[in-house]
């Protein structure tokens, strides 16, 4: 009913604008309203195709889980809790601390499992097919004030070979989304654009989705102008950066990576990407040579792909509540201006900018589904717990008493739930924490400490590789197969701080001429990340990411246009280009740890991330035809390379032909120590069509 009303709503206000607009163009030759308004629209139908080239699935989605072809042995062990002389020995049998898991083994009480026995591997051609088909509308209204609105629809047709969770509603209850996570987008077959809160909102505004199709309006907004000053209202991305791939004073709009993720055409920059607000910007001319630019804007974070679609990076062993709604995010608002100067061949700029952090941080939940553990190891633990005496109350004793009904119920109170798809064994759980960028070995500590039902059903921190895989593989087998992960989604205010100074080079030498040098600076001294222990509290730093970009236009034969060049570098202290912090990186899977090691760390990062950016555009004589490249470097040892083409045979016509070679392991010791191997899977050639009119 909530989520009706807000679409209700928007779709009003919507057709009572555009309808007192619209509505009177007909008679504007007639005496209307809308006598002396001008009218013009311009727009384009594209069709986008993505052929997959890897030969890989994506490892983040359940047909692509790298341990869906491989058996892995798990061995059952007695909890600590329900051994006395473990050292868990409590109220009148003693005192002690919970002892190590893997000391006793259960006998006889082990086994195999192969993920794909229960989740089926595909292998799809495509990694993304959509229709797309976007109208700019604008109406001079007088001749200080226009509107202006943009529409964007996109329709994906669904070719896929993908995961549908209703073909293991047979196994372990079938997959749950759980109370308070908004929807149901884990419980059926992909959901490609719908974005969901917590409480059944869609947090963005002028925004209307379903499972394969979105439309929303980019731009919705009357805008004044008169004299120095420019005034916008209404639904608008702002657009204060310039750089590709990188964003340093570009921080007011999150970014929507539903669709292509961030492996669109690179030189685009982000045009197609920020998520717009509702927000008031003004800019005036302070002086002939200084501008002031600034906003205030309702907050909308960055959107991600769902569980199981082509781009998505969250494993989707995790089931995620989006807290927008429920953490009252939806009324707080993020605001900003920037100052600009220009003197000759310098220039200047300063910003700062107050916010809700766009990407959000991550922390373990309970996930609210009560499903018991069953099997030889499940229906052990459930005797032992039923055994114990109920609601003990101030005389709780973790050995002696319980305080749910039953092993479902205090799975509920726990972030884990008995449901397939989700980890299957201890090696999965330390491969795929190492591709997140998270901790094994603490992040099950804080999946247990700070929850009642973890700690009631006999878990209990595990100091070292080995008895953190004696209490995984126990408790998978308990669950009947696998334990599904929740996770909430959390925002935190920062101050960004920037400056950034500019200088055109002139020279005799003809290359070196009109060169453009952007020195760029942000600081913020504290920006929240998730921890890699995925703890109740975020990491909190200082951060500062630096960007030289140099670019210019350059006529290298006088027979061809003007050559369009760009180098960038950047280096961030604290996260990559994802967000992720890194201390997260250089960790790896159980197969290349000891059962003594106590970090997952093999190859610490040390200093910042560094990144490095060129591109090109070279038209040919009749800009007919464009070349470009467009090529990302991770100097930890990743690369996206993205040569493209472009034809112009003209009559609103365009053909587009571009190609990602990404690489995540070109060098160094370990892919999880950069950025670029997060998207290793998808080496893709991408095919547009588009007819403007």
């Amino acid at each position: 009913m909530i989520l009706r009303d807000k679409i209700t709503n928007r779709l009003s206000f919507v057709i009572v604008v555009c309808g007192a607009i619209l509505g009177n163009m007909a008679s504007a030759s007639d005496g209307g309203w809308f006598d002396d308004v001008d009218f013009s629209y311009n727009g384009f139908i594209r069709a986008e195709a993505a052929f997959a080239t890897s030969g890989e699935e994506n490892p983040y989605n359940q047909n692509g889980i790298i341990y869906n072809d491989r058996t892995i042995s798990r061995q059952a062990y007695l909890p600590p809790a329900l051994n006395p002389t473990s050292g868990l020995v409590t109220g009148v049998l003693g005192s002690g601390a919970p002892g190590a898991w893997g000391t006793v083994p259960l006998v006889g009480v082990s086994d195999t499992v192969r993920r794909g026995d229960f989740i089926e591997t595909t292998d799809n051609d495509f990694n993304y097919t959509i229709l797309r088909a976007e109208v700019e509308f604008t109406a001079a209204l007088t001749y200080e004030l226009r509107f202006i609105a943009r529409v964007r629809a996109i329709f994906d047709p669904e070719i896929y070979d993908a995961f549908d969770a209703t073909d293991v509603a047979h196994l372990q209850g079938g997959i749950q989304s759980g109370p308070g996570v908004g929807n149901s987008i884990y419980e059926g077959s992909p959901n490609y654009f719908d974005y969901i809160a917590d409480e059944g909102g869609n947090p963005n505004s002028l925004e209307w989705t379903g499972k394969n199709y979105q439309v929303y309006f980019p731009t919705f907004l009357f805008e004044y102008a008169s004299g120095d000053l420019a005034l916008r209202v209404g639904n608008q991305q702002i657009a204060w950066g310039q750089a590709i791939f990188f964003r340093v004073f570009d921080t007011p709009n999150g970014l929507d990576l539903r669709r292509h993720s961030i492996l669109d055409r690179g030189m685009e920059e982000f045009s197609d990407k920020r998520v717009p607000m509702l927000s008031v910007r003004a800019t005036y001319q302070l002086t002939d040579n200084v501008l002031i630019d600034g906003y205030v804007g309702r907050f909308q974070p960055t959107v991600l792909g769902n569980p199981n679609t082509p781009y998505n990076i969250i494993p989707s062993h995790f089931t995620i509540a989006d807290s927008y709604e429920s953490g009252n995010y939806d009324e707080k608002f993020s605001g900003g201006f920037r100052l600009k100067g220009d003197y000759g061949q310098w220039g200047w700029q300063a910003s700062y900018v107050s916010k809700y952090g766009t990407e959000g941080t991550y922390a373990w939940r309970k996930s609210g589904i009560n499903q018991p553990l069953s099997g030889t190891v499940g229906a052990l633990i459930n005797t032992a717990y039923n055994a114990k005496l109920p609601n003990c109350g101030a005389l709780y004793d973790p050995m002696l008493c319980r305080r749910y009904s039953d092993s479902g119920e205090a799975l509920a109170n726990s972030p884990f739930s008995a449901s397939p798809g989700g980890i299957y064994s201890a090696d999965e759980w330390f491969e795929y924490a190492a591709f997140a960028r998270l901790d094994a070995i603490g992040g099950l500590n804080s999946a247990i400490e700070p929850f009642d039902g973890s700690l009631d059903i006999y878990a209990s921190p595990g100091a070292d590789v080995g008895e953190t895989v004696a209490q995984l593989n126990t408790f998978f087998m308990a669950a009947g197969g696998s334990l599904r992960g929740t996770l909430e989604r959390r925002y935190h205010r920062e101050d960004d701080f920037a400056v950034g100074v500019s200088y055109v080079n002139e020279s005799e030498n003809n290359f070196l001429n009109q060169l453009i040098f952007n020195v760029e600076l942000q600081y913020t001294p504290n920006r929240s990340y998730t921890s890699p222990q995925l703890t109740q509290e975020a990491l909190e730093e200082e951060e500062y990411t630096l960007a030289l970009v140099v670019d210019k236009w350059h006529r290298f034969f006088k027979d061809l246009p003007g050559t369009y060049l760009v180098f960038q570098a950047l280096t961030k202290n604290k996260s990559d280009l994802l967000g992720r912090h890194l201390s997260g990186y250089g960790r790896v899977g159980v197969d290349q740890l000891s059962d003594s090691d106590t970090s997952t760390v093999k190859d610490e990062k040390k200093g910042n991330a560094n990144y490095i950016v060129f591109g090109f555009s070279q038209p040919t004589a009749n800009k007919i035809f464009e070349i470009e490249l467009a090529t990302l470097v991770d100097m930890d040892g990743g690369i996206l390379f993205q040569p493209g083409i472009r034809w112009n045979p003209g009559d609103g016509i365009t053909v587009e032909g571009f190609y990602n070679y990404i690489n995540g392991d070109a060098w160094g010791d370990n892919p999880n120590s950069n950025a670029v191997s997060t998207f290793d899977f998808a080496d893709e050639a991408t095919i547009r069509l588009t007819y403007q009119f």
